[in-house]
């Protein structure tokens, strides 16, 4: 099996890690995390594709990230003020912030007390494999959102992420923390330029009881931009966690999506859109992981693809033994808008106990229907208005089901417009 590249033969040293974290002034919560995936990096492999099967389509090693350089601990220029609930990063440094709302934190791990962190890393584990160890070896970027209790946060909390520094190893953190009964909207946005990266995300969705969470991530990347993304979210007690991935760029986008509902009667919907141009690969791995009673959860990822891109879709939806009453639904749905376009679905139950209210899955694949094409050129549209037609009605369900507010749903609409605009689907 191919380990990840010698440590001692690239930047991303020990002593890099520790350094990096004595220029930063971390923390003890960022500190014990920084010192223990460093000693970890040499006692951990690279995921493997003939041995971990949400790696099948990707080869990890082959990003050889012995070219790659640790994050940078220069400041950023200050923007002019953004709105409130706004926060924006460049190069993982803080360079504009909003006014501040009540009942809300946000702030960046640097400016942030040392016991707001104490749950750094519950989610999201240092020594999942080399990749997560090398995350928190170089973490640069990490961001908090919390709420207080009963806090219900009416504007959408916007974190945008911006990356220029060529060949650097970009590792941004997200630690959300909702707490009880508490209401919250995240939207965070990654963007880079054309500049060779490497970006090792995570995104921990710490849920207290009876607290509703919608996360919605933007993966709007460069060219050259290989990403490989964690997100967990853990549900207490009737808690809700609504997330939605929609990724219009990057030459490699690996993203793995777990919700795992640890609360009795608490649920996860989560939901996906790619659209694929060039060589663009987008590969998907979920988990919905049903843990408690009563829980439920919700799946619908949607890819359209064109020119020589893939997606890869594998989802696995888990019902433990007592996980009883579970109810639990998996869609994956891809359109091939040309005939070297390509995608993988491979849809999996694994079910522990007999007792559940409905646990379904389902994939499809395949081009543009040619009944329905004729039937829209019949009122009057050209092929290519009908392709198009049929391609936004067909990206437009995870959009709807994902309850966005209007004003949401529309940007994010664009964003998909815009895509498709480029890739000439049928403007």
């Amino acid at each position: 099996m191919t380990s990840a590249p010698s440590t001692a033969a690239s930047f991303l040293t020990t002593e890099a890690s520790r350094a990096l974290g004595e220029a930063l002034g971390d923390g003890t919560a960022v500190a014990g995390l920084r010192a223990s995936g460093a000693a970890a990096l040499d006692g951990l492999a690279m995921p493997s594709p003939a041995l971990d099967r949400p790696w099948k389509y990707v080869d990890p090693a082959a990003l050889d990230l012995d070219g790659f350089t640790p994050p940078g601990t220069d400041s950023a220029a200050w923007d002019e003020a953004l709105p409130a609930g706004a926060l924006l990063l460049r190069d993982g440094a803080t360079a504009g912030r909003g006014p501040s709302i009540d009942g809300l934190t946000l702030a960046d791990f640097a400016e942030t007390p040392d016991g707001a962190l104490d749950r750094l890393g519950e989610a999201v584990a240092f020594d999942g494999d080399q990749l997560t160890a090398l995350h928190y070896a170089f973490l640069r970027g990490g961001v908090l959102i919390q709420t207080k209790a009963n806090a219900e946060i009416a504007e959408p909390v916007r974190l945008t992420r911006e990356y220029s520094e060529a060949g650097t190893l970009a590792t941004p953190h997200t630690l959300i923390v909702a707490g009880v009964n508490s209401r919250l909207t995240v939207i965070e946005e990654y963007r880079s330029g054309d500049e060779p990266l490497a970006v090792l995300p995570a995104v921990e969705l710490l849920i207290g009881p009876g607290a509703v969470v919608n996360y919605t991530s933007l993966h709007r990347w460069g060219a050259r931009t290989r990403v490989f993304a964690e997100q967990r979210a853990v549900t207490e007690r009737d808690a809700d966690v609504r997330s939605l991935s929609l990724v219009t760029g990057g030459r490699l986008v690996k993203s793995h999506i777990t919700s795992s509902l640890e609360g009795r009667g608490s649920s996860s919907e989560m939901y996906g859109i790619a659209v694929g141009a060039g060589q663009e690969h987008v590969d998907f791995y979920t988990l919905q992981d049903h843990v408690a009673e009563d829980t439920r959860s919700d799946l619908l990822f949607k890819s359209a693809l064109g020119e020589q891109s893939r997606a890869v879709y594998y989802g696995l939806t888990k019902v433990g033994l007592g996980a009883r009453r579970a109810d639990a639904n998996q869609e994956n749905r891809n359109l091939l808008l040309s005939r070297a376009a390509k995608a993988d679905s491979d849809p999996v139950l694994e079910i522990l106990t007999n007792d559940v209210t409905r646990v379904s899955h389902g994939a499809t694949a395949g081009p543009v229907d040619e009944e329905e094409l004729f039937y829209i050129q019949s009122r009057g549209l050209t092929r290519e208005g009908a392709v198009g037609l049929l391609v936004r009605g067909f990206l437009g369900e995870p959009l709807d089901r994902s309850a966005l507010r209007e004003g949401v749903r529309e940007e994010l609409s664009g964003l998909v417009e815009a895509k498709l605009t480029a890739l000439g689907s049928g403007t």
